[in-house]
């Protein structure tokens, strides 16, 4: 009996091998590949690379009434300057020197008649926009006498409309340029024959100018004036003495003044 223990033993410890090799738990599953590799660590993150820029960030979407319209012009780099013109009131007067020339009428030149002379000038006027303006004028003037006749004095007198246009805005001075039209009537006095008158439209009225504005509300500058007109009917006693034919012809002066003008509410 002694010669069967050795393999019961033997028979023994491997059943119970196998018994115990049941009970234990199944191992956790490994990755293919070698058994005895360690697990892999989790991959850090690539931090962007320093010659790529990062991505903006989206753009949040618009509200209501923010949508932007694409036909719509973008705001001037520089704002206008302050409108000192449109609705404004303007009141002034000037002082005028008068050099007539041309013809009162077919054949007979201003210059035999009237010479140079003083003369007042006065306006109103009132914006209409940041650049132009419309008024009325009015003008008196005083003619010397001539070589032709040394006894004669003559009178003009004259009104109208202008339409001004003023070429800068936001400063001090300002420059301007106006057209118009009117009525004059001129008188002569102390002919031989008798007192003589002329009247007609004035066709044109050119002026230039400007004014400095000191303060708000007063602005003084010079001026220059053309004109140029048609007498379309004489009367009086002296008119035969001038000529016994009336045809009409065309009449210009020249004028050179000052003015004094009153702006409401002020410029500035």
């Amino acid at each position: 009996m002694r010669w069967l223990a050795p393999p019961l033993i033997a028979l023994f410890a491997s059943s119970f091998s196998v018994v115990a090799a049941a009970q234990e738990p199944p191992p956790l599953s490994q990755p293919k590949g070698d058994p005895d590799a360690e697990p892999a660590e989790p991959a850090e993150e690539q931090a962007p690379s320093e010659g790529e820029p990062e991505a903006a960030p989206p753009k949040a979407a618009p509200l209501p009434g923010d949508e932007v319209d694409a036909d719509e012009p973008e705001p001037p780099l520089i704002p206008p300057a302050y409108d000192t013109l449109a609705g404004h009131v303007s009141v002034g007067v000037s002082g005028l020197w008068a050099l007539p020339f041309g013809s009162l009428q077919e054949g007979i030149d201003q210059s035999r008649l009237l010479g140079s002379g003083p003369g007042l000038g006065g306006e109103i006027g009132i914006g209409l926009s940041r650049t132009v303006s419309l008024g009325v004028w009015g003008q008196f003037l005083f003619y010397g006498d001539t070589d032709d006749c040394t006894t004669c004095s003559a009178t003009s007198f004259g009104i109208g409309a202008f339409v001004r246009y003023h070429l800068v805005q936001g400063t001090k001075f300002d420059p301007w340029m106006s057209a118009g039209l009117g009525y004059r009537r001129t008188s002569i006095k102390d002919l031989p024959g008798g007192d003589v008158d002329y009247s007609g439209i004035e066709w044109l009225r050119l002026q230039v100018g400007g004014d400095w504005y000191p303060v708000g509300f007063l602005g003084i500058g010079p001026l220059l004036e053309l004109d140029m007109g048609i007498y379309s009917d004489r009367s009086g006693a002296g008119a035969q003495a001038v000529s016994p034919v009336f045809d009409q012809a065309m009449h210009w002066q020249f004028i050179a003044g000052a003015q004094i003008k009153l702006d409401i509410p002020g410029r500035y």
